[in-house]
């Protein structure tokens, strides 16, 4: 799928794990939103990397993409 960057499907699960770090660090942080965002990983980076279909593949990828948008949306209006 990504011949020309097969480091491409790794960067929104590299990008979200850094910056849930980030926002696992974070005071303002409720034990519920990490709860959340947590979950929100896991299942995305399952589906994307172990899903059995190439749909459940793309779901975990947009997943993904959409929690790093989410987060680096929070680093900014934050940091």
């Amino acid at each position: 799928m990504f011949t020309a960057f097969p480091f491409l499907p790794y960067l929104a699960a590299v990008v979200g794990a850094v910056l849930l770090a980030v926002r696992w660090t974070a005071e303002d942080a409720s034990p519920l939103a990490r709860a959340v965002l947590l979950a929100w990983f896991v299942v995305a980076a399952y589906c994307q990397f172990f899903g059995g279909s190439a749909v459940l593949s793309a779901a975990g990828l947009a997943l993904q993409t959409a929690l790093a948008v989410y987060l680096l949306i929070w680093w900014r209006v934050n940091g």
